[in-house]
């Protein structure tokens, strides 16, 4: 049974992992014709994973070696106009340790998106962003964070200030999955035509300012997704006990101070089902953005 679950996990926890589109939400945009980037660097660590057996009950495994995974996020954006932001997100990512021979490295798929105006007092963005399927084509080794479903994800952001120094961030999205072809769930050797479930993420903050140079906040990330549906004899079946969802504290610190911007995030997963017991560290303003990796021109944040 253990070895069952091993070998499907990995097809059951990459949606709800560290979620690149959810990393940094946007709160403003930019100005029309203006450009920026960054890239984030970030180490994560599992020793465990929850699986749902076939009673529905979710239960802690251990690994015989712990997880570990090195992540970077290349982001870069453009003002379309005063009131609309295009992005790219490029996520990639390097295994450390695994378990038995294990390994994985390359670039996973990327996001394009656009952020809009609803509201400016409070703030009140709307995103919308699509999820463009690599399928795996620039990754080598066992383990994988593509995700083979070309994807739609639509979020609404707000930010309101409480009291002087202190506000309150939050984003909530719904991700829609085409279907594709893939391996089924819970049945790695079979493939058939698959769909995820609808996917619902959100993130909620409180922004305290400690200073003119730095903001600190405390909250947490929330996503659940429904079960797998599989195309079989040429009719759709559900797949039992393939949802998913995790619950995770983050906490950080934003840092402007000249020319000195860091953004620090804290991850601790307290909660989940079908998804790894992960933590880990993310880490922007290292020197490097966008524009370095690819070459372009543009201002930064």
């Amino acid at each position: 049974m253990k070895r069952f679950i091993l070998a499907v996990l990995p097809a059951l926890a990459v949606a709800t992992a560290w979620d690149p589109l959810y990393y940094q939400n946007l709160y403003s945009v930019l100005p029309s014709t203006e450009s920026d980037g960054d890239v984030a660097l970030g180490f994560f660590s599992a020793s465990g994973y929850w699986a749902t057996d076939s009673s529905g009950s979710s239960e802690l495994h251990d690994y015989g070696t712990s997880l570990s995974v090195l992540r970077v996020q290349a982001v870069g954006r453009y003002g379309l106009t005063n009131s609309h932001t295009i992005g790219v997100i490029i996520p990639a990512f390097l295994q450390l340790s695994g378990e038995g021979d294990s390994t994985g490295a390359g670039i996973a798929d990327p996001w394009i998106t656009l952020d809009g105006w609803i509201e400016r007092d409070p703030m009140i963005l709307a995103r919308g962003a699509l999820r463009i399927p690599l399928k795996g084509y620039l990754e080598s080794g066992d383990y994988t964070e593509s995700d083979r479903h070309l994807a739609f994800d639509g979020a609404v952001s707000v930010e309101s200030m409480v009291s002087p120094g202190t506000s309150l961030r939050g984003t909530a999205g719904l991700r829609y999955c085409l279907a594709a072809w893939d391996g089924i769930p819970r049945s790695p050797r079979d493939s058939a035509s698959t769909r995820p479930g609808l996917e619902v993420r959100m993130t909620g903050f409180a922004v305290f300012g400690a200073n003119p140079e730095l903001d600190l906040r405390i909250g947490g990330e929330f996503a659940t997704r429904g079960d797998y549906s599989a195309e079989i004899d040429g009719s759709w079946e559900s797949v039992d006990n393939t949802s998913r969802s995790s619950f995770d504290l983050r906490a950080g610190f934003d840092l402007d101070s000249g020319g000195t911007d860091i953004t620090a995030d804290v991850y601790y997963r307290l909660s989940g089902a079908n998804t790894v017991k992960e933590w880990g560290l993310m880490l922007t303003g290292l020197g490097l953005d966008f524009t370095d990796l690819f070459g372009s021109s543009g201002s930064s944040r």
